[in-house]
C-alpha cells in the first residue's frame, strides 16, 4: 500500500534528518527486535564519513529519499539508532583466520607497507573491511498531521528488513538532538505562560555533540561542529541533577543555566528569583576557570553576594542576634543540639527549649512578659560577649508596680538595702544587666521569706493579684544571665553560647532570611557564599533560608494564589538530601515536593549514590560528567539510557563532556557543554537594554 506525501521531496522533515544521504551511507540493517539492531557496515563507508564512534548516532530507513512519496506505508519513517558496540558475523572466524595468516607471511621489510590494500589481493582486502555494530533502537521519527514526531521505541518491524543506515551529520544531526515534539512544545508553552512568559522561552545553547574523549575526525576541521540546545523551560518547577566529579565542568553547567535562566526573564521581563548555596565560593568570586569573572561580575546589578564574615562587596549573612531576637535563640538551640556541651542542668534546658516568637499585641499580659525575656535575653548575649549594635538600648520593666514592690522591700530590711533604681525604661546593657540581678536577687529573698512565713511563695507580684512576676522560663533566664540557679549553686549560664558569637553580626539591621527572600522575589540571583566563615553555617543559615522559600511558596499556593518562580542551586547536595535522610525534613521535602510550588531544585554531586533515590526518581533533568567508580555508575545506569554510557564515563576525564538529559529530551545526548564566557553574556545583556 502507498499513500500520497502531500510535502514537497525537499521539504520532508524525514528526508532532512538523512542530509546528504548518498554521502552518509555507512551500512544495512541485517538484523533486529524491538530494542536493538545489527548493522552490517564498511571501513570505507566509515572513513567517508569521518567514522563511527561509539555512541553516535545513526538512523536507519527503508524509504528511497529521491522517491519518498512512492514508499509503503509501512517504510515512511526513520529509526533512530546508537551504537553502543560491535556486533559477530557469522564469517567472523574466517576473516580473522585470514588476518592472521596474512599477517604471519610479512617479512621484516613488509611491516609497512605503501601498497593501499596492504598486501592482500583486492577482493580479499574488500572482504576483510566488512563489520558489524550493535546498535541500541532510541525511537522512531515519523509525519503524523503534518508535523513530524518521534516515538521513543519501535513499532514495528519486518523479518525482512530493508533498512539503509545513515550516520546524520551537519544540519541534519542538529534537527534530531534538538528534536521536541509537538505536544512538549505545547505543554512546555502552557507552563511557560503560567510562569509569567509571552512566548515559549529561545532554548539555551549548552554545547555541541562530542561522542568520545578522542574527538581527532567527528569533530575535526571537516566536520561542523553540531550545537544542542535545551529547554529553559525544563529548569522552572522541575528537579535537575549535576553529576561528576570535580573539575569536570559541574560549576560550568551550573553558570551556564543561571546565565541562561535570568536572561530568558529579563528578555520577557517577568522576575524568576535564583539563589546558589555556594559551598566552595566558585560562583561569588572570579576563578580562572571562568575566563576571571563570575556570575557576580557579570550580573552585577542583578545579584547580590552573601558571606558570614565581613567582606567588601558582600552583605552579612548573619543575624543581629539583638534584633533578631528570636531567630537567634533558635539559631543557638540548633547549634547547640549540633554539637556536644559540657553543660547541663534544669535552667539550661529550660532556655534552650524555650521560644521569642512575639505573641499578639492585643495579648498586653503575654506581651509584656515577653518583652522582660527578651530583654533578659540581650543582657545575656552581652554576658556571652556578642558585640552590640552601636549605640544600643534595652528596654527594661520600669511599672510603677514594680518599682514600689523593690524599694517597699529593700526598705524593710535591716539595715536598709540600697537599690539604683534606673531613671527610664531604656538603658544600656551593663545597666540593664545590673537591673536584671537585682530584680533576681529581690525576687528569691522576698519568695525565701515568704516561705520562712507559711506565706504562698509568689516573690514579686505582678499587677494580676495572687500571680508571680518572675515565671518559671524568666527565672531560668535570669539564673542563665547571673550563673546560678534559684538555690544559689554556680553552673555555666551564658558560657553555654560563647562558641556562637561568629553567627552574629551587629553591623545587619534586619533579618537575613527576609532579605534574602524579598530580593528572590524581585527576581534577583543571590548568591551564598559558604565558603568562608563557620562551618555550621552551611547546614544552619542555609536551612533557614531554604525553609523561608519553601514554606512561602506553599502559604501562598495553598491559600489559593500563584507562587513566584524560584530555582535553588545547591553544592556537595549529598550531604543535605543523603540517602536514609527523612523526606519530612526540608531539603528532600524541597527536593521531592518543591515543583509543586514553582520550586526549581538543581543539586550537583560527585556521588549519586549517595543522594535519596526517591529524589533521583523524580529528577527530570540530568547533566553527567565523569565518575570514577563503578559504584556511582551503576546507581546512574538504572535511570534512562545511561547505561549506554558506563564505559565512557568512568574512563573519559575531558573537562565539560557531559551526557544530557532533559524532560523535552527522550533519550541521552553526549555534548562538550560550552564554556561560561563573561563576554557573550555581557554583550547580550547590552542588547536586551536597548
Amino acid at each position: 500500500m502507498k499513500v500520497s506525501n502531500q510535502l514537497m521531496e525537499n521539504e520532508n522533515p524525514l528526508v532532512n534528518l538523512l542530509g546528504d544521504f548518498h554521502e552518509n551511507h555507512v551500512g544495512y540493517v541485517y538484523s533486529m527486535n524491538f530494542s536493538e539492531a545489527l548493522v552490517l557496515t564498511n571501513d570505507a563507508w566509515k572513513e567517508r564519513v569521518a567514522g563511527i564512534p561509539h555512541n553516535s548516532f545513526l538512523i536507519g530507513a527503508a524509504f528511497n529519499p529521491e522517491r519518498f512519496s512512492e514508499s509503503h506505508v509501512f517504510d515512511q519513517e526513520l529509526v533512530l539508532l546508537r551504537v553502543i558496540g560491535p556486533a559477530g558475523l557469522p564469517f567472523d572466524a574466517d576473516l580473522i583466520k585470514t588476518r592472521i595468516e596474512h599477517n604471519q607471511r610479512r617479512t621484516t621489510q613488509e611491516v609497512f607497507s605503501s601498497d593501499v590494500n596492504d598486501g592482500l589481493d583486492p577482493i580479499t582486502h574488500d572482504e576483510l573491511q566488512y563489520g558489524a555494530l550493535r546498535c541500541r533502537i532510541l525511537g522512531t521519527f515519523y509525519i503524523s498531521e503534518g508535523n513530524l514526531r518521534l516515538g521513543s521505541d519501535l513499532e514495528n518491524y519486518v523479518s525482512s528488513t530493508r533498512l539503509r543506515v545513515f550516520k546524520p551529520r551537519g544540519g541534519a544531526l542538529g534537527l534530531i538532538v534538538n528534536h521536541v515534539n509537538p505536544e512538549v512544545k505545547s505543554k512546555a508553552l502552557e507552563e511557560a505562560r503560567r510562569s509569567g512568559f509571552s512566548n515559549l522561552p529561545t532554548p539555551i545553547e549548552i554545547g555541541t555533540i562530542r561522542y568520545t574523549s578522542t574527538a581527532r575526525l567527528h569533530r575535526g576541521r571537516t566536520e561542523a561542529l553540531v550545537p544542542v540546545s535545551i529547554q529553559p523551560s525544563d529548569f522552572l518547577s522541575r528537579r535537575t541533577a549535576v553529576l561528576g566529579m570535580t573539575r569536570t565542568g559541574k560549576s560550568n553547567t551550573v553558570k551556564t543555566t543561571v546565565a541562561s535562566v535570568h536572561i530568558a526573564a529579563l528578555k520577557d521581563g517577568i522576575k524568576i528569583g535564583q539563589v546558589i548555596f555556594d559551598i566552595n565560593g566558585e560562583y561569588a568570586n572570579a576563578t580562572h576557570h571562568d575566563d576571571g569573572s563570575s556570575i557576580a561580575e557579570v550580573f552585577t546589578e542583578y545579584c547580590v553576594r552573601y558571606r558570614a564574615i565581613d567582606t567588601q562587596g558582600f552583605e552579612d549573612l548573619r543575624t543581629n542576634f539583638y534584633i533578631e531576637t528570636s531567630q537567634a535563640l533558635s539559631l543557638i538551640q540548633e547549634l547547640f543540639r549540633k554539637e556536644p556541651s559540657p553543660y547541663s542542668g534544669q535552667d539550661l534546658d529550660t532556655f534552650m527549649s524555650s521560644t521569642l516568637e512575639e505573641p499578639d499585641l492585643t495579648d498586653h499580659s503575654e506581651h509584656n512578659r515577653w518583652e522582660h525575656l527578651n530583654s533578659v535575653f540581650q543582657c545575656i548575649l552581652f554576658k556571652a560577649g556578642y558585640k552590640p549594635p552601636s549605640n544600643f538600648l534595652v528596654k527594661i520593666p520600669h511599672s510603677k508596680n514594680l518599682i514600689s514592690q523593690i524599694q517597699a522591700f529593700a526598705s524593710s530590711q535591716i539595715p536598709p538595702q540600697q537599690i539604683t533604681i534606673p531613671i527610664n525604661d531604656r538603658v544600656s546593657l551593663s545597666e540593664a544587666g545590673k537591673w536584671f540581678e537585682t530584680i533576681r536577687s529581690i525576687n528569691l529573698k522576698l519568695r525565701s521569706q515568704q516561705k520562712q512565713n507559711n506565706l504562698s511563695s509568689i516573690g514579686i507580684e505582678s499587677s494580676t493579684k495572687g500571680n508571680p512576676w518572675v515565671d518559671p522560663t524568666l527565672e531560668a533566664f535570669l539564673n542563665f544571665l547571673v550563673r546560678e540557679n534559684s538555690r544559689e549553686q554556680v553552673f555555666g549560664g551564658y558560657r553555654a553560647i560563647v562558641n556562637y558569637t561568629p553567627y552574629h553580626s551587629n553591623r545587619r539591621t534586619g533579618d537575613v532570611v527576609n532579605e534574602v527572600y524579598s530580593h528572590l522575589l524581585d527576581g534577583k540571583i543571590v548568591i551564598l557564599d559558604l565558603s568562608a566563615g563557620p562551618v555550621s553555617v552551611r547546614s544552619v543559615l542555609s536551612k533557614r533560608i531554604a525553609e523561608k522559600i519553601f514554606n512561602s511558596s506553599f502559604d501562598i499556593l495553598n491559600s489559593g494564589g500563584v507562587p513566584p518562580n524560584m530555582v535553588i542551586y545547591v553544592e556537595e547536595a549529598h550531604n543535605l538530601i543523603g540517602k536514609k535522610d527523612d523526606l519530612s525534613t526540608t531539603w528532600p521535602r524541597i527536593a521531592k515536593e518543591g515543583a509543586k510550588a514553582r520550586i526549581a531544585f538543581v543539586y550537583a554531586t560527585q556521588e549519586p549514590s549517595s543522594i535519596h533515590p526517591n529524589i533521583l526518581a523524580n529528577t527530570e533533568n540530568w547533566f553527567v560528567t565523569h565518575l570514577n567508580n563503578d559504584d556511582e555508575i551503576k546507581a546512574l545506569g538504572k535511570f534512562y539510557d545511561f547505561d549506554d554510557f558506563s564505559d565512557s564515563l568512568k574512563t573519559a576525564q575531558d573537562v565539560g563532556f557531559a551526557r544530557i538529559k532533559t524532560l523535552s529530551s527522550p533519550f541521552v545526548i553526549p555534548t562538550q557543554i560550552k564554556r561560561f564566557t563573561p563576554e557573550e553574556i555581557v554583550t547580550e545583556l547590552k542588547h536586551i537594554r536597548k
